[in-house]
Formats: structure tokens, C-alpha cells, sequence
């Protein structure tokens, strides 16, 4: 049944989004069943908190994708530290990690105290709602990350192999499968149509194949990176298309 909705609390003040959640009924203005670092956020806000609804009428597993990606957008491109346990991690004993700004800071503190830069602060809630939506490189992205995971295929399946035959240089080449996949995530989550940005960063880790095969990789090393610079080649003559 599509009873589920995916929702945001945030600061009442400052629009500073810290917890992203999904469920039914009454689970958004709950303030029962809520993780600690939630609700000590909660008590520096003397308990008021500010509640908006993204999207409402999700089967349970649409709400879960949707949560997902929320989280994913705030922590790539956002100040915001959200109070998701097993996402962002504020520190909430660090003044300068969950600092909560409630009026103006006087010019004596401004040179001494963390200013976060709250995104939403002066956008109206359904500004809010809509940027967060917005994904508008999630299907081309999608497309390039399941191209890069039948790529990396073959390095998964012969992980031990790869990493007897040159420690270094297995290490070097995780690297860059490390970087690529967070380059995907970081693009697929932006609110900005910028895949010449990411194609740049993309070209960028073509010149790191291309110095590890400077170190003259053997075997499925080598065979291995003979195909990421190829898909890489491939993506980059889509540019084109993007331009």
C-alpha cells in the first residue's frame, strides 16, 4: 500500500536540515523511538522543530530509495549535518560541527566561531521541497554507473589475483575504482545539470590509469586497466552530447 512519505526536520530558525526519515502516520511529528544524537539536536532547540513532508503516497520500498537519496544529497553537497545514525555523524560535542545559529552573531565572534552556511535558509518551503527533488543527472548517471559496474566486474571477481600480482599497483588501481564510484554518487545526487563537470573529473582519473600503467602492470592488472580507460574513453566522447 502507498501510505508511506519521506520527510525532513529542520532547524525552525535557520531551515538547517538534521534528520531526513521516512514513514506513515504520525512518525514524522513523533518525538518517541528517535536516535540519541536526534534528540539531543532536539533539546538544543528547546524541542521545536520544524517538519516538511518531500513526498507522500510511496509503497515502503519507494520511501526507503527516496530516503536514501535525500541523505545522499545533503551530505555531498550541503553544510547540514543531519542526525541520521548510520549517515552523517555530527559531533554534537564540537561547537563547530552542530553550531545552531538563532540571531545575529555579533562582529567580535565572527572571526573566532564556525558560521555554517545553512542552504535553505532564506528559501520558502516549497523552494525546499523542490530543490531537493531535483536530480536532474540521476538517469544518465544511472546508465554510467551500471556500465562502471560490469567494468569492475572483472576486478571484484579476481580481487586476490589482482592484488598478488603488484601489491602497489593494485592499490593504486583501487584508488581510482574508489574515486569513480564517488565521483557517480557525488554527480547522481547533484541538483546541478553538470556532467561537463564530471566528465573533467572523470578525465582526470584517465591520467592516473595512465601513470599506474607507467609502472608497467601485468596480467589482469593490466588487462583490467587496458578496459577502465577504455569505458572512460567511451564516456568522454558522449561530452558532446552534454555540451
Amino acid at each position: 500500500m502507498k501510505e508511506h512519505y519521506v520527510y525532513i526536520h529542520l532547524n525552525p530558525k535557520t531551515n538547517e536540515i538534521f534528520y531526513v526519515g521516512k514513514g506513515k502516520g504520525r512518525r514524522k511529528s513523533s518525538k518517541t523511538g528517535r536516535n540519541r544524537k536526534w534528540i539531543e539536536y532536539v533539546q538544543k532547540l528547546n524541542g521545536q522543530f520544524k517538519i516538511l513532508v518531500l513526498q507522500n503516497n510511496l509503497t515502503e520500498i519507494e520511501a526507503i530509495e527516496l530516503e536514501k537519496k535525500i541523505i545522499s544529497k545533503i551530505d555531498w553537497h550541503y553544510d547540514d549535518l543531519t542526525t541520521n545514525v548510520t549517515d552523517s555523524f555530527p559531533d554534537l560535542e564540537d561547537a563547530t560541527t552542530i553550531k545552531i545559529v538563532f540571531g545575529e552573531v555579533n562582529q567580535s565572534t565572527k572571526s573566532k566561531e564556525y558560521i555554517p552556511k545553512i542552504r535553505f535558509q532564506n528559501l520558502s518551503d516549497s523552494e525546499i521541497i523542490s530543490t531537493l527533488l531535483d536530480f536532474p543527472n540521476e538517469l544518465e548517471i544511472r546508465k554510467l554507473s551500471a556500465e562502471f559496474e560490469q567494468v569492475c566486474e572483472y576486478f571484484h571477481d579476481n580481487w586476490d589475483e589482482l592484488e598478488e600480482i603488484d601489491e602497489d599497483i593494485f592499490f593504486d588501481i583501487e584508488g581510482v575504482v574508489d574515486t569513480i564510484e564517488d565521483l557517480l554518487t557525488e554527480y547522481k545526487s547533484s541538483e546541478k545539470n553538470n556532467l561537463t563537470e564530471f566528465i573533467a573529473d572523470l578525465k582526470r582519473e584517465k591520467i592516473e590509469i595512465e601513470i599506474i600503467q607507467e609502472d608497467k602492470p601485468k596480467g589482469k592488472q593490466k588487462e583490467f586497466l587496458i578496459n577502465l580507460s577504455k569505458w572512460i574513453e567511451n564516456v568522454v566522447e558522449k561530452n558532446n552530447y552534454w555540451q
